[in-house]
């Protein structure tokens, strides 16, 4: 075949408008000049979110950050099983999912991230089409168009939060007419913390399409004090040059550095090993854990602490009654300036399992068969910080675990084969960190998960206290200033604990508290 000279000039001419023709090439959106532009987030290792949407509550937690910054997620379900791990590009786009859980369990539903489409900005508009499972469970070729609405502060059960509202208007076969729905991403929480589907399309049960977010905890080290109602200040690093902490935002009329760390220290030191009531498992040494802490804080090398300043109640002597009134009487003896410290290692359960989300510390005198009216409520313990202690800094220190409960109602449940729900003690700690600024909460592991104890650590103590005193002793103070800071003991537990039990116990922090507050002096 010949091919003329008129042919091949031509050709060039419409090659050339192709490449060179405003007219012809398809610009790239740009944000409007001054508008704010927000690009995708760096993630941590170790940050985690529990959202609950349409199939249940999910854990989605951050198991590896790659050198290029991609990452995996790995999400469980309530049982604390693995479903899948999800790995991620440095955008925040899928690469692919491996699925570990059969399919009946790992059913993913419509994935929140495909809203995300870096830079946003209000008005970025942009199409795309996706095969993909609806809650329907059933898999169709989504046609979708989607636009950054507006900025906005929404409300989920985790807070308030600044987010970029997204709409989706989208069509599939066997779907009548369009559909809508809506996502909220919260630069703060680093997901959508919201999403609702405008119409009555639901699941094949008939349940509401829904992804609400429930908590967010940051990795151990990096932990925000954030304000919604201000911009947050520049991230700094701590005096050990490698723990990420945010200042707050100074307030009108309040003072803008970190908050001040004077006063004196306070402390209740509670463990129990061996409980009243024999039918309640026995711990090993919970007790002792409970007088090597006191012991250091006592200690003129370790906190320095004043003996006539902290309570130790072990065993026998920590009942109920004996609790309370430490907490909620001789604790009201701190002024506003001191510090005061709260450790408890020992057991910990819900009520019953018609009753998942009353949870209890157990003292001593705990009934085996009664745990309502025995048990110690979590929700004093928030009662002593809202109302009785009046200390701006307060430490929270929990070595407490539930093997899915305690008590008489769990045994016939589970010999009568229901199936026993239970609140993550993990993450009712984290609550009681809302109550003000200057609360931190260290609990020695994670929501279902076991905290360890053992001879091999220390001839006898739990791994969680084990290396927390370890840390106070020096092994955490990576500036070698004779000072263990928070922002030096948190990441030191994560690495080590984690390490020791090959991931299967991994301590939590939370709360609005200044890294550089101290356990001792």
């Amino acid at each position: 075949m010949r091919i003329s000279s008129t042919t091949i000039s031509i050709f060039f001419v419409l090659l050339a408008l192709l490449f060179f023709c405003p007219s012809i090439q398809a610009k790239k959106q740009e944000p409007p000049p001054g508008e704010p532009v927000e690009t995708a987030p760096q993630m941590v290792l170790g940050e985690q979110w529990v959202v609950k949407n349409h199939r249940g509550l999910r854990t989605h937690k951050v198991i590896e950050v790659k050198p290029d910054g991609k990452f995996v997620v790995e999400v469980k379900n309530e049982q604390g099983e693995i479903l899948w791990h999800r790995n991620y590009d440095i955008g925040y786009h899928i690469l692919g999912t491996d699925f570990i859980a059969p399919r009946d369990k790992s059913r993913t539903g419509a994935p929140w991230e495909r809203a995300l489409n870096f830079p946003l900005f209000v008005g970025k508009k942009w199409q795309n089409e996706i095969e993909g499972e609806g809650a329907d469970n059933i898999t169709r070729k989504f046609k979708n168009s989607w636009e950054v609405e507006k900025i906005e502060t929404i409300d989920t059960p985790a807070g308030k939060y600044r987010a970029w509202k997204i709409h989706r208007s989208f069509t599939a076969p066997n779907l009548r007419g369009t559909r809508e729905q809506y996502y909220w991403y919260a630069p703060d929480a680093k997901i959508v913390v919201k999403m609702v589907h405008d119409g009555n399309f639901r699941t094949k049960k008939g349940d509401p399409i829904h992804n609400d977010l429930i908590r967010y905890q940051p990795a151990a080290g990096s932990t925000k004090i954030l304000f919604v109602d201000s911009k947050p200040a520049p991230e700094q690093k701590d005096a050990a040059g490698d723990v990420p902490v945010e200042t707050r935002q100074a307030k009108q009329g309040e003072h803008s550095g970190k908050f001040a760390v004077a006063g004196t220290g306070w402390a209740v030191t509670i463990g129990i090993s061996k409980y009243a009531d024999t039918n309640i498992p026995q711990l090993r040494y919970a007790a002792a854990d409970a007088q090597s802490f006191y012991n250091w804080l006592v200690s003129p090398q370790g906190g320095k602490y004043a003996p006539a300043r902290v309570t130790l109640l072990i065993d026998a002597d920590a009942t109920a009654s004996n609790i309370r009134k430490a907490l909620f009487e001789w604790l009201s003896q701190a002024i506003e300036e001191d510090t005061v410290t709260i450790y408890f290692a020992g057991h910990g359960s819900p009520q019953s399992p018609d009753h998942p989300e009353n949870l209890f510390l157990l003292p001593y005198d705990t009934q085996y068969d009664s745990v309502a009216s025995s048990g110690f409520p979590m929700w004093d313990i928030e009662t002593a910080l809202r109302r009785f202690i009046k200390a701006k800094n307060v430490i929270v220190i929990t070595d407490a675990c539930h093997a899915g409960g305690v008590g008489q109602s769990f045994d016939i449940a589970r010999r009568a084969g229901r199936g026993v729900s239970v609140v993550p003690m993990s993450s009712t700690l984290q609550t009681l960190s809302k109550n003000r600024d200057g609360i931190c909460i260290l609990s020695a592991s994670d929501d279902n998960q076991f905290s360890r104890e053992g001879a091999q650590w220390g001839g006898g103590h739990g791994v969680f206290t084990f290396h927390l005193l370890e840390g106070l002793k020096g092994k955490a103070d990576y500036n070698a200033d004779g000072r263990t800071t928070l922002g030096e003991l948190i990441p030191f537990l994560s690495e080590q604990i984690r390490r020791e039990t090959k991931n299967s116990q991994s301590p939590t922090v939370a709360g609005r508290f200044d890294p550089a507050l101290s356990i001792g002096k």
